[in-house]
């Protein structure tokens, strides 16, 4: 999927953010002559996680703060944790359990620092239901799975991630979170004290990017990926490094922006379980 110059707009107004956020707003007009510098380098070929990583890690090596998101993550697990228990207390076993989890891990991505909109989650949760839903055929291939891959995407709805994977029942399943802090991204070293170990074997995707760069993650994490019977990818970076990849997949998320609602065939603030069969 590739990027907008829209996304070179919402990539400077987060870099502008993390220099806020820093406390380094007296650089902001030195980063933003930075980031102009580097828009002819961009390649809006790339996807849009991919487009935007490249200024995100200028700015953090501008700055020179490697992490600034990391209590911001923090906050998000514990904020997540908190919601999630209350839900998962609700759901019991069973099919329909799994069901209602998927809802609540697409509603859980609204808990986000990077969209120009802003969601509500318990609004996005209350709605109950996937606008495109292709959870029976999820159900189907998970009959016959033995291999599951489950790339995470932010901190905080991740929680929400962790209810779905206790419900899947595949023997082998690889979860996969961010090597590298960037944004507010679950990070591996998260996960793993999240308790994701309990849930499947917890990896890195070896690459420094948002989503699931195909060009730079780890040959680790390519082979899990590919080797996959089913995978489940997670937020709008991953939607946008692996949609238009050679394997199929599913894509839950929540569209938080107007291209890949569009994409999605959906409206702004829907929640979806997509599949793509990618090139066949």
């Amino acid at each position: 999927m590739n990027s907008t110059p829209d996304c070179f707009d919402c990539g400077l107004k987060q870099c502008e953010r993390i220099a806020r956020l820093c406390g380094k707003e007296e650089k902001i007009p030195a980063l933003r002559q930075r980031l102009e510098e580097m828009r002819g380098q961009l390649d809006l070929r790339e996807p849009p996680g991919t487009f935007t990583s490249k200024m995100l890690i200028a700015t953090m090596e501008f700055l020179n703060e490697r992490d600034p998101f990391r209590l911001i993550r923090a906050e998000q697990n514990q904020k997540g944790l908190e919601l999630a228990e209350r839900y998962d207390a609700e759901l019991g076993d069973g099919e329909e359990a799994l069901l209602a989890a998927i809802v609540g891990a697409a509603a859980g991505n609204v808990m986000d620092v990077g969209p120009r909109h802003r969601f509500d989650f318990a609004a996005t949760l209350a709605r109950g239901r996937l606008a495109h839903d292709d959870t029976n055929l999820l159900l189907r291939r998970l009959q016959e799975a033995r291999r599951l891959v489950y790339i995470l995407d932010n901190a905080g709805e991740a929680l929400f991630d962790r209810l779905v994977l206790k419900r899947l029942g595949v023997p082998e399943v690889t979860i996969v979170a961010r090597s590298t802090p960037i944004l507010n991204d679950v990070t591996v070293d998260e996960a793993r004290a999240l308790g994701f170990e309990q849930l499947g074997r917890v990896i890195g995707t070896g690459s420094p990017y948002l989503g699931f760069d195909l060009n730079t993650i780890s040959a680790a994490a390519r082979q899990v990926y590919y080797d996959a019977d089913v995978v489940i990818a997670k937020g709008h970076a991953n939607f946008e490094s692996l949609v238009d990849d050679g394997r199929d997949g599913f894509y839950l998320l929540t569209a938080k922006c107007e291209l890949v609602a569009r994409r999605l065939g959906v409206n702004l603030g829907n929640s979806v379980l997509f599949y793509s069969k990618g090139k066949g």
